[in-house]
């Protein structure tokens, strides 16, 4: 386990996730209460090179780069409350790892779990290929503009165009974009949706 904190110590987390609750301590044990999960251990904090003399073939730089960029948006994702997200991106790894750079709209945890159970089955849907839109690309699209997805045939519209303020957040297929830019790095982008 990693144990980390803040500047100043005011919070303390532990292989990621933030200690929020009282000790509960008997002597023998204690207990602390966590906010989210215990993470895996990053693959950047080891180096399998060292650890095995098995050569392995070589793999284009591009495709390393997005082996990379998956693998810290899923740490980030499962950590920030998006694990289900997470967890598909893992099922479709083979699918994805071949892409340039990808635009993802998620729904958070709660939300699958309040009504949104079709969002794991069509994850798909929800991913953009080959366009990395963050929230000032996306704002400047106009409305009924198409957005490809990895469904084939099935496309993404923005219903509501960025920049209409409180009043006229923007939309894509009717569904609020609540939190734009949530997680990006240099190939992802996701965007938190609102439950639809």
């Amino acid at each position: 386990l990693t144990v980390t904190s803040t500047a100043n110590s005011s919070k303390i987390f532990i292989g990621g996730a933030e200690i929020t609750r009282p000790d509960l301590n008997n002597g023998n044990v204690i207990i602390h209460g966590l906010r989210g999960y215990v993470s895996h251990l990053s693959p950047y904090s080891c180096s399998i090179d060292k650890m095995t003399s098995l050569s392995l073939p070589m793999r284009s730089p591009a495709s390393s780069l997005m082996r990379m960029m998956l693998a810290d948006a899923m740490i980030r994702l499962r950590t920030g409350g998006y694990s289900i997200l997470a967890l598909a991106l893992r099922i479709k790894y083979p699918e994805i790892v071949t892409l340039n750079n990808m635009t993802i709209f998620a729904l958070d945890d709660s939300a699958i779990f309040h009504g949104g159970s079709a969002y794991v089955h069509d994850v798909k849907f929800h991913i953009v290929p080959n366009c990395l839109l963050k929230l000032v690309d996306l704002e400047a699209l106009p409305a009924a503009t198409m957005l490809p997805s990895l469904l084939p045939s099935e496309t993404l519209t923005v219903t509501t165009a960025g920049g209409g303020g409180v009043l006229s957040p923007m939309r894509i297929n009717y569904v609020l974009i609540k939190s734009p830019d949530l997680l990006y790095n240099l190939k992802i982008v996701v965007h938190g949706l609102a439950l639809p």
